[in-house]
C-alpha cells in the first residue's frame, strides 16, 4: 500500500511540473535594467555587464525562449554568472540556470526555478561577448 501511495505522489509532482517561460515577480514594465553579474550569492555580486535599451528589449525576447520548470529540492543558492533584472522600486532578481531569488528591502526570498543549462549560458555569453542576435533555441 506504501508503495502505491508513493508512485501516485510522485506522478502527481511530475505531472504538476511543466515547463514554461520564466515569470518574473513583477511586471516586464517595471523592469528599470538588467545585468549579467558574477554572483556570491543573492546579495552580493559584481556587474559584468549593464545591458542598453536595444540589448534589453532583445534579451527580454530570447530569454522569453527559454523554458523554466519549478525547482524541487533544497535550494542551491545563487552564485556564479546570473542575470539580474532591477525593478523600479528598487528590488531586484537573480536568476541562474538551477535557482533564482528575490530580493527585497535587503533579504532574499527562494524561488525556485531551474531550466538548461547550455541554453541559459549560450544567452548570457552571447551577450558578454557582443554577440547576442546568434542565440539559438536549445
Amino acid at each position: 500500500m506504501k508503495k502505491i501511495f508513493l508512485l501516485f505522489f510522485c506522478l502527481i509532482l511530475l505531472t504538476g511540473c511543466s515547463s514554461k517561460p520564466y515569470e518574473f515577480e513583477k511586471s516586464i514594465d517595471e523592469i528599470q535594467s538588467i545585468e549579467i553579474v558574477s554572483a556570491v550569492d543573492g546579495l552580493n555580486y559584481t556587474v559584468l555587464k549593464t545591458l542598453s535599451e536595444e540589448e534589453k528589449k532583445v534579451f527580454l525576447e530570447q530569454f522569453a525562449k527559454i523554458e523554466f520548470d519549478k525547482y524541487i529540492g533544497d535550494p542551491p543558492g545563487v552564485h556564479g554568472n546570473s542575470i539580474k533584472i532591477n525593478y523600479s522600486n528598487d528590488e531586484y532578481e537573480i536568476i541562474t540556470w538551477f535557482d533564482s531569488e528575490y530580493v527585497k528591502n535587503g533579504e532574499s526570498f527562494f524561488r525556485g526555478k531551474d531550466c538548461d543549462e547550455k541554453e541559459f549560458n549560450e544567452l548570457l555569453n552571447g551577450f558578454l561577448s557582443g554577440d547576442e542576435m546568434n542565440f539559438t533555441e536549445g
